[in-house]
């Protein structure tokens, strides 16, 4: 490239005017200059803007935790008064509970000391006057059991109960020993078809009146409701303390077996193995033994009889369940008012019998009457 004439950069004097390939170069060495110095830049305010950054950074985490330092202090100090106000009052506690126990230190010795004092007024005061009334009270007691006595004496010999045995087989039932009452055999276990029907019919109705009888002289609470009809008497449950009726009409079980279900056991087709006794009624156990839990309704098994017949069969041995569960009852109770342990091993109605034995003999009722006194 010529330089110009008139260049004053080319020449390095004084000139009019300077030519373009100087200007450019100029420029170009201030462009450069500039970038460099926008780039320092540039760098310098990101430098500083992450000094900024963390300055900032440090002084929120400053404030935090001089907020934070305060409020521990603040707690601290809440906590010691706390503590403070708890010991005094734990303090407080104890001596109120020491005061307490003096307290009631001195009650109960107090307590003592007037029972002390009231035991030796009355041995002193009222001793002649409490033994009159022991003495007023023993006489009414043997008083009421030996009327007792000859009321259950008077009932033992209107309803006698005793074993009676029975010798070989019949088609109601096994021989063995049975209970009977005025003469009435009354059924085995929970088996009604163990006696026939019509003695099945009257030992129960006997058994009603006779448990109506006692439950009303000894004053007992009954379990069950009786109904007594002769050969068509009745149990049930009551339905309330207000209300003597059942429930339902389900809800009272016969005590016998109509007659319609009885014959219908004698039909051709109404039970399956005719040639066994008991009218296809197996025993009560697999070994032949007589179930006498009251509990227990599964006595029987009618193979193929009518549902009627199925349902009426059931509901005997649930009526025969409850008299059981009566007797077992009025036993337990008797033998509690005379102080005396019910006697074990022994069978529902022969216990009942004992106790019925007990209760109208008059020697047997004063030596129990004398024996629950000296307890």
């Amino acid at each position: 490239m010529e330089r110009s004439s008139k260049c004053v950069v080319c020449y390095s004097s004084f000139r009019a005017s300077i030519c373009v390939a100087c200007v450019n170069r100029s420029l170009n060495e201030c462009k450069t200059v500039l970038d460099s110095l926008k780039s320092r830049r540039e760098v310098s305010y990101s430098r500083l803007r992450g000094l900024l950054v963390t300055k900032e950074r440090a002084i929120v985490q400053q404030c935090w935790m001089d907020l934070h330092s305060e409020k521990l202090a603040k707690l601290r100090d809440k906590l010691e008064l706390q503590v403070e106000k708890l010991q005094k009052s734990k303090s407080t506690f104890r001596r109120l509970s020491s005061n307490l126990k003096e307290r009631f230190g001195i009650i109960e010795s107090t307590n003592v000391a007037l029972e002390k004092s009231r035991v030796r007024q009355l041995e002193n005061h009222y001793s002649d006057t409490i033994g009159n009334h022991y003495l007023v009270y023993i006489e009414l007691t043997s008083e009421r059991l030996y009327k007792q006595a000859l009321v259950m004496k008077q009932i033992c010999n209107l309803f006698p109960l005793s074993k009676v045995t029975v010798e070989g087989n019949n088609k109601y039932g096994s021989g063995g020993q049975y209970d009977q009452i005025c003469n009435a055999i009354l059924p085995q276990g929970l088996n009604p078809l163990s006696v026939p029907p019509k003695e099945l019919a009257a030992s129960l109705g006997y058994m009603v009146q006779l448990l109506n009888l006692v439950v009303h002289k000894l004053a007992v609470p009954a379990l069950h409701n009786f109904g007594f009809g002769g050969s068509c008497s009745r149990i049930w449950q009551r339905d309330s303390y207000w209300n003597s009726h059942p429930s339902s009409p389900s809800d009272e079980y016969p005590l016998f077996v109509p007659s319609h279900d009885y014959f219908s056991i004698e039909g051709k087709s109404s039970w399956t193995g005719r040639d066994t006794t008991n009218f296809g009624v197996t025993s009560l156990k697999s070994d032949g033994s007589v179930e006498e839990d009251y509990h227990d309704l599964d006595v029987v098994n009618l193979s193929s009889a009518s549902p009627q017949s199925v349902e009426t069969f059931r509901n005997v041995q649930r009526g025969i369940a409850h008299i059981k569960q009566n007797v077992a009852h009025l036993t337990v109770y008797g033998y509690s008012s005379l102080s005396m342990e019910v006697p074990s091993g022994a069978l529902t109605f022969e216990t009942f019998a004992k106790l019925l034995n007990t209760l109208s003999s008059i020697k047997e009722v004063q030596s129990a009457l004398s024996l629950g006194f000296s307890k």
